[in-house]
Protein backbone atom coordinates (compact mmCIF):
# COMPACT_ATOMS: atom_id res chain seq x y z
CA UNK A 1 0.00 0.00 0.00
CA UNK A 2 1.77 3.58 -1.44
CA UNK A 3 1.43 5.87 1.38
CA UNK A 4 0.70 9.30 1.56
CA UNK A 5 3.27 11.62 1.22
CA UNK A 6 4.15 13.32 4.42
CA UNK A 7 1.73 11.14 6.66
CA UNK A 8 1.98 8.68 9.48
CA UNK A 9 -0.09 5.34 10.14
CA UNK A 10 -2.18 5.49 13.90
CA UNK A 11 -2.88 2.03 15.02
CA UNK A 12 -5.07 0.81 18.09
CA UNK A 13 -8.95 1.61 18.55
CA UNK A 14 -8.77 4.23 20.72
CA UNK A 15 -6.44 6.26 18.96
CA UNK A 16 -8.18 5.78 15.64
CA UNK A 17 -11.45 6.40 17.12
CA UNK A 18 -10.43 9.52 18.75
CA UNK A 19 -8.95 10.81 15.92
CA UNK A 20 -12.29 10.22 13.89
CA UNK A 21 -14.17 12.07 16.50
CA UNK A 22 -11.55 15.23 16.81
CA UNK A 23 -10.85 17.73 14.05
CA UNK A 24 -6.86 18.33 15.15
CA UNK A 25 -5.15 16.70 12.06
CA UNK A 26 -5.79 16.10 8.53
CA UNK A 27 -7.02 12.28 7.96
CA UNK A 28 -6.70 10.26 4.40
CA UNK A 29 -7.70 6.88 4.94
CA UNK A 30 -9.44 4.70 7.63
CA UNK A 31 -7.67 0.94 7.07
CA UNK A 32 -9.12 -1.81 8.55
CA UNK A 33 -8.67 -5.83 8.63
CA UNK A 34 -10.20 -7.82 6.17
CA UNK A 35 -12.97 -10.24 7.76
CA UNK A 36 -15.54 -12.63 6.41
CA UNK A 37 -19.53 -11.97 7.25
CA UNK A 38 -20.47 -9.40 8.95
CA UNK A 39 -18.41 -6.66 10.29
CA UNK A 40 -17.86 -6.14 13.86
CA UNK A 41 -19.96 -3.54 15.52
CA UNK A 42 -16.76 -1.37 16.56
CA UNK A 43 -15.09 -1.36 13.07
CA UNK A 44 -18.37 -0.66 11.87
CA UNK A 45 -18.93 2.07 13.70
CA UNK A 46 -15.52 3.49 12.56
CA UNK A 47 -16.07 3.34 9.08
CA UNK A 48 -19.22 5.12 8.89
CA UNK A 49 -17.37 7.60 11.22
CA UNK A 50 -14.83 7.57 8.35
CA UNK A 51 -17.75 7.78 5.52
CA UNK A 52 -19.30 10.73 7.22
CA UNK A 53 -15.91 12.93 7.03
CA UNK A 54 -15.45 11.77 3.74
CA UNK A 55 -12.46 9.46 3.82
CA UNK A 56 -12.09 6.21 1.76
CA UNK A 57 -12.10 2.83 3.87
CA UNK A 58 -9.96 0.07 2.73
CA UNK A 59 -10.20 -3.86 4.27
CA UNK A 60 -6.52 -5.24 4.13
CA UNK A 61 -5.56 -8.53 4.69
CA UNK A 62 -4.03 -8.92 8.66
CA UNK A 63 -0.71 -9.34 7.27
CA UNK A 64 -0.73 -5.35 5.25
CA UNK A 65 -1.83 -3.87 8.68
CA UNK A 66 1.43 -5.74 10.33
CA UNK A 67 3.57 -4.34 8.27
CA UNK A 68 2.10 -0.61 8.12
CA UNK A 69 2.45 -0.94 12.05
CA UNK A 70 6.04 -2.70 12.14
CA UNK A 71 3.77 -5.38 14.09
CA UNK A 72 2.93 -3.48 17.03
CA UNK A 73 -1.09 -3.94 18.01
CA UNK A 74 -3.36 -2.56 15.63
CA UNK A 75 -6.66 -4.60 17.08
CA UNK A 76 -7.61 -4.47 12.76
CA UNK A 77 -7.62 -0.73 12.85
CA UNK A 78 -5.30 1.87 10.96
CA UNK A 79 -5.75 5.64 10.16
CA UNK A 80 -3.33 7.29 7.81
CA UNK A 81 -3.32 10.62 9.16
CA UNK A 82 -0.97 13.97 9.07
CA UNK A 83 1.50 14.06 12.10
CA UNK A 84 -0.04 15.97 15.15
CA UNK A 85 2.57 18.49 16.22
CA UNK A 86 3.17 20.36 19.97
CA UNK A 87 0.96 23.74 20.45
CA UNK A 88 3.02 26.53 21.12
CA UNK A 89 2.33 28.35 24.15
CA UNK A 90 2.71 31.73 21.83
CA UNK A 91 -1.28 30.39 20.59
CA UNK A 92 -2.33 29.61 24.20
CA UNK A 93 -4.72 31.25 25.44
CA UNK A 94 -3.27 32.16 29.29
CA UNK A 95 -5.34 30.99 32.15
CA UNK A 96 -5.55 32.83 35.67
CA UNK A 97 -4.74 31.58 38.75
CA UNK A 98 -8.09 30.15 40.08
CA UNK A 99 -9.58 29.29 36.60
CA UNK A 100 -9.03 25.63 37.23
CA UNK A 101 -12.21 23.31 35.91
CA UNK A 102 -14.25 26.84 36.03
CA UNK A 103 -12.52 27.95 39.47
CA UNK A 104 -13.16 24.88 41.91
CA UNK A 105 -9.30 24.30 42.44
CA UNK A 106 -5.92 25.97 41.50
CA UNK A 107 -5.09 24.76 38.23
CA UNK A 108 -2.27 22.37 37.70
CA UNK A 109 0.13 21.78 34.79
CA UNK A 110 2.59 19.14 33.83
CA UNK A 111 6.13 20.06 32.32
CA UNK A 112 7.84 17.58 30.60
CA UNK A 113 11.42 17.66 30.31
CA UNK A 114 13.64 15.07 28.52
CA UNK A 115 11.29 12.23 28.08
CA UNK A 116 12.16 11.00 24.92
CA UNK A 117 11.07 7.30 25.14
CA UNK A 118 7.30 7.22 23.11
CA UNK A 119 5.71 5.09 25.71
CA UNK A 120 6.76 7.12 28.77
CA UNK A 121 5.51 10.00 26.94
CA UNK A 122 2.15 8.10 26.35
CA UNK A 123 1.55 7.13 29.77
CA UNK A 124 2.38 10.63 31.23
CA UNK A 125 -0.41 11.67 28.95
CA UNK A 126 -2.79 8.90 29.63
CA UNK A 127 -2.34 9.78 33.29
CA UNK A 128 -2.56 13.45 33.07
CA UNK A 129 -5.55 13.25 31.13
CA UNK A 130 -7.22 10.95 33.57
CA UNK A 131 -6.01 12.84 36.48
CA UNK A 132 -7.42 16.23 35.24
CA UNK A 133 -3.87 18.41 34.53
CA UNK A 134 -4.78 21.33 32.88
CA UNK A 135 -2.48 21.67 30.39
CA UNK A 136 1.06 19.80 29.58
CA UNK A 137 4.06 21.28 28.59
CA UNK A 138 6.79 19.71 26.56
CA UNK A 139 10.72 20.55 26.15
CA UNK A 140 10.90 20.59 22.17
CA UNK A 141 14.31 19.93 21.53
CA UNK A 142 14.63 16.95 23.67
CA UNK A 143 11.50 15.25 24.21
CA UNK A 144 9.43 12.80 21.59
CA UNK A 145 7.61 14.12 19.09
CA UNK A 146 3.66 13.03 19.49
CA UNK A 147 4.17 9.87 16.81
CA UNK A 148 1.51 7.37 16.58
CA UNK A 149 3.51 5.08 19.49
CA UNK A 150 2.69 7.77 21.77
CA UNK A 151 -0.86 8.10 20.86
CA UNK A 152 -0.96 4.27 21.28
CA UNK A 153 0.23 4.45 24.87
CA UNK A 154 -1.39 7.15 26.11
CA UNK A 155 -4.79 5.02 25.08
CA UNK A 156 -5.83 8.02 22.42
CA UNK A 157 -5.43 10.89 25.07
CA UNK A 158 -3.13 12.49 23.04
CA UNK A 159 -5.42 12.98 19.75
CA UNK A 160 -7.76 14.69 22.63
CA UNK A 161 -5.67 16.46 25.11
CA UNK A 162 -3.38 19.61 23.50
CA UNK A 163 0.39 19.51 24.09
CA UNK A 164 2.34 22.57 24.47
CA UNK A 165 5.77 23.04 23.88
CA UNK A 166 8.96 25.38 24.49
CA UNK A 167 12.27 26.66 23.63
CA UNK A 168 12.92 27.59 26.62
CA UNK A 169 12.36 25.98 29.77
CA UNK A 170 14.25 27.76 31.90
CA UNK A 171 12.34 31.42 30.87
CA UNK A 172 8.85 29.49 30.95
CA UNK A 173 9.40 28.93 34.60
CA UNK A 174 10.83 31.60 35.48
CA UNK A 175 7.95 33.64 34.06
CA UNK A 176 5.52 31.45 35.92
CA UNK A 177 7.22 31.91 38.95
CA UNK A 178 7.14 35.70 38.95
CA UNK A 179 3.28 35.11 38.41
CA UNK A 180 2.55 33.66 41.52
CA UNK A 181 3.08 30.01 40.29
CA UNK A 182 4.58 27.16 42.72
CA UNK A 183 7.40 24.96 40.49
CA UNK A 184 7.77 21.31 42.04
CA UNK A 185 10.04 18.19 40.90
CA UNK A 186 9.54 14.81 42.00
CA UNK A 187 12.35 12.54 43.70
CA UNK A 188 12.19 8.69 44.77
CA UNK A 189 14.00 9.33 48.24
CA UNK A 190 14.72 12.63 49.95
CA UNK A 191 18.57 11.83 50.35
CA UNK A 192 19.59 11.85 46.66
CA UNK A 193 18.83 16.13 46.17
CA UNK A 194 20.97 18.22 48.53
CA UNK A 195 20.22 21.90 48.49
CA UNK A 196 16.62 21.59 47.98
CA UNK A 197 13.46 21.20 50.53
CA UNK A 198 12.32 18.24 49.89
CA UNK A 199 8.38 17.70 51.54
CA UNK A 200 6.05 14.40 51.19
CA UNK A 201 3.28 14.31 49.13
CA UNK A 202 0.97 14.26 52.49
CA UNK A 203 2.55 17.28 53.61
CA UNK A 204 2.36 19.25 50.44
CA UNK A 205 -0.41 21.70 50.52
CA UNK A 206 -1.90 22.67 47.43
CA UNK A 207 -2.51 26.49 47.87
CA UNK A 208 -1.57 28.08 44.58
CA UNK A 209 -1.48 27.42 40.73
CA UNK A 210 1.32 24.70 40.07
CA UNK A 211 3.62 23.37 38.11
CA UNK A 212 4.82 19.47 38.24
CA UNK A 213 7.95 19.14 35.93
CA UNK A 214 9.15 15.65 35.43
CA UNK A 215 11.97 14.36 33.45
Amino acid sequence: LERTKGSEVLFGVAPCRLALAGNRRALFRLLLKEQRGPARPLRAELALQAAARGLPVLHLPARALDELCRGRPHQGVCLEAAPLPFRSLRDAEEPRPGDGESGRRQLLWLVLEHVQDPMNMGALLRSAYFLGVDRVVATRSNSCPLTPIVSKASAGAMEVFDVYSTDDLQGFLKAKIAEGWEVVGTVSRAEDVEGVPVVSCSEFRWDRPLIVVIG
